[in-house]
């Protein structure tokens, strides 16, 4: 991997980051306000409607974004690029635009069914409405993924929460509860839609034509089973939980999921960023991807081993901290379902150098088995431990998806020291949980948040968990003209 290469990477991601991190940081602060206005109860129905939704939201893409991301990046650098281009991406858009429609009525349906409520049923109608927009937003932005245009995905993100952050909070002012919050989403759909159409305009507009849709979709379909496998995986526990546990028990789970899920932008971002140029790479490249795999996981662990320890020890003060005394039962399901985060982190990443290697059916099997395991663990513990028995099928899911893909990887993964890679991070973290547990329960949680952050930040420069070849790296991705270099071997590979 050249180094010009790699500072188109560290271009889309420091741009996703620097982003992506004020956006979130701002959308915590509204879910803060979001979770407390509404109660356990009303946040409750507000997470199952969007939970709903996520149970059919993979026939709205069939994995044609991932899909698409993938051959964009291969196709941009071929002489008829242009035409077939625009071609994939008219076609893209009248595919995922007709998909959208379909799913948005499945969901209804299925809220139908159930026997949800008229106002239930009527989030679900607007709900509808917004996946189908968003499915033309996620058409052009899969072209301009590929194309390694991160800057317009993560400027229309950011004008989309602004917008529904605003809009969300002038319809909580007025008391108008979780439909007056669909709503406001929608508003921030349609208006991030239009930027990312317009954007992507420049890429040009081709023939539409059905005869290439069913390929499209064979070839997709396996990333679309990965897609709907991971939904299900995530948002069966809160269906369940609505379906079968007293009122309330949704809202105080996904309270600390959330966290959860708040955490895990960092990883994605690291991630989205990445895959576009590795897929180059795995065609151009090949040899240079051991130490992207090695320097990425090392630096995912370093973010998600403190996340899990820390969310694991202030759990119980945390949560009614952040979202008042009514939801204080929640710190238990956030104490055991916080340790999914570095899975996640793991499994992300890993399932992306399994999808660049062109083996999306075995990421499919693998997610598959790891979502069976899911929905038949939650149909045997949520109707009789709720929230606490779905934040343990969590944790148990991404650990068994995580051990398919390490097995997947073995071959490519076996030259990598990752005992070694994974020691120094855990060893910090440790140190840090444990003084944090040490410190009087009286201080301020967010002095001990604090005091734990400052003492994995000196562990880690005692321990070198950031050596002088990341240093150079760093400073090799900050250079303004391109060199000869080569990226730098990360040294753990050889240790």
């Amino acid at each position: 991997m050249s180094a010009h290469a790699a500072r188109t990477v560290a271009r889309n991601s420091a741009f996703n980051l620097v982003a992506q991190i004020a956006i979130k940081a701002l959308s915590f602060l509204f879910t803060v306000y979001v979770v407390r206005d509404l109660g356990p109860e009303a946040y409750g129905t507000y997470a199952a409607i969007g939970a709903f939704g996520f149970l059919f939201i993979f026939i709205a893409d069939l994995g044609l974004s991932p899909y698409g991301v993938r051959e964009v990046a291969r196709l941009r650098d071929q002489p008829d690029a242009p035409a077939k281009l625009a071609d994939l991406h008219s076609d893209l858009l009248a595919l995922r635009v007709l998909l959208s429609i379909l799913a948005g009525g499945l969901t209804v349906g299925f809220g139908a069914l159930t026997g949800r409520p008229e106002l239930v049923l009527i989030a679900l109608a607007l709900n509808a409405v917004g996946l189908t927009l968003h499915g033309a937003q996620s058409a052009s932005g899969t072209v301009l993924g590929g194309l390694e245009r991160m800057g317009v995905g993560a400027g229309a993100l950011v004008f989309s929460q602004l917008v529904f952050i605003a809009a969300g909070a002038f319809v909580l002012w007025n008391g108008w509860g979780y439909l007056g919050l669909i709503a406001a989403n929608l508003l921030a759909i349609t208006l991030s839609t239009i930027v990312v159409l317009r954007a992507a305009a420049s890429v040009g507009w081709g023939s539409v034509s059905p005869a290439r849709w069913l390929p499209l979709i064979r070839a997709s379909l396996p990333f679309g089973i990965v897609t709907f496998a991971l939904g299900l995986s995530y948002k069966f526990d809160t269906v369940l939980l609505e379906l079968t546990r007293p009122a309330g028990e949704t809202g105080l789970y996904n309270a600390a999921y959330n966290l959860v899920f708040t955490s895990a932008v960092l990883s994605n971002i690291l991630n989205v960023a990445l895959y576009p140029a590795l897929a180059r790479l795995s065609v151009t490249a090949p040899e240079r991807l051991p130490g992207i795999y090695a320097r990425a996981l090392r630096y995912l662990w370093l973010l998600a081993l403190p996340i899990a320890v820390g969310g694991a020890v202030l759990a119980g003060d945390l949560v009614p901290f952040l979202f008042d005394s009514d939801y204080t039962a929640g710190g238990a399901a956030l104490r055991i379902v916080i340790w999914v985060v570095p899975l996640m982190y793991t499994s992300e990443f890993l399932g992306y150098v399994v999808l660049i290697g062109n083996q999306e059916r075995r990421v499919a099997r693998a997610v598959v088995i790891s979502t069976a395991l899911n929905v038949t663990l939650n149909l045997i513990i949520v109707p009789v431990f709720g929230f606490v028995g779905a934040a343990v099928t969590t944790v148990i899911t991404e650990a068994v998806l995580v051990a398919q893909y390490v097995w997947l990887l073995r071959a490519r993964l076996g030259a990598l020291p990752l005992g070694q890679m994974l020691a120094r991070p855990a060893l910090a973290a440790l140190g840090m949980g444990l003084l944090v547990a040490w410190l009087p329960a009286e201080w301020p949680v967010l002095l001990r948040v604090a005091a734990g952050v400052g003492l994995y930040g000196g562990l880690g420069l005692a321990l070198g968990l950031i050596t002088p070849d990341d240093w150079r790296f760093l400073r090799q991705l900050r250079q303004t003209k391109p060199q000869a270099s080569e990226l730098p071997t990360d040294p753990e590979i050889n240790a």
